[in-house]
């Protein structure tokens, strides 16, 4: 049988068998390493329950690792929904910001319209000025005129009261008092009746 030294791994070579061997002291020839020998049976047992025994410790801290993975999970899971829901509150924002600036834009829309507005009624309050100044014109023109035609169709039958009168070009208002002129081409005519009459007689 044929083993190898645990020590300076070089092989030995032995008459007995495995089961014999079983138990007994062995000494390298070459390095003088001692150590008992055990069969491959009981090898394989105890490799077997060092392997059972490293690998329970790699589940256990396995375990322990996966128990703190879990646990870091659930603190993202947390932080994850704490930062979706802020996403949302933000998202909200962002809608009403928008609705904000749509109602900003309408606003100025509506500036301009009343600030044309505002210009449509000045320009209609100067035409409305101007047509009421054309108007009063007017009406100082007709009645100046009317005056006048009036004078011209009947100057001796429609005698004034004294309190009475009709102006025409006077210095301020364009109107002149006809009952002086009335009165005067009255007394006039009178004048030259009797002047006549005187005459004949």
């Amino acid at each position: 049988m044929i083993l190898e030294c645990k020590n300076c791994k070089k092989n030995l070579t032995f008459i007995e068998d495995d089961i014999s061997l079983e138990g007994q002291l062995i000494t390298c020839k070459y390095c003088n390493e001692n150590w008992t020998y055990n069969s491959m049976t009981l090898y394989h047992e105890n490799k077997l329950a060092e392997l059972d025994l490293d690998l329970n410790n790699k589940e256990i801290k396995i375990n322990e690792l996966n128990t703190k993975h879990n646990e870091k999970i659930y603190e993202l899971e947390k932080e994850l929904d704490l930062k979706k829901e802020e996403l949302n509150k933000q998202n909200l924002l962002e809608e009403r910001i928008s609705l904000f600036e749509k109602r900003v834009t309408d606003t100025e829309k509506l500036n301009i319209v009343q600030a044309n507005l505002e210009i449509q009624i000045a320009q209609m309050e100067n035409e409305v000025k101007k047509t009421s100044e054309n108007i009063s014109n007017k009406n100082k023109t007709i009645e100046k005129k009317t005056n006048y035609l009036k004078m011209k169709i009947n100057p001796y039958k429609n005698e004034l009261k004294d309190n009475e009168s009709i102006r025409v070009n006077d210095k301020h208002t364009d109107v002149v008092n006809f009952k002086g002129y009335e009165k005067g081409e009255k007394n006039k005519k009178k004048r030259n009746f009797f002047w006549k009459s005187n005459t004949v007689d």
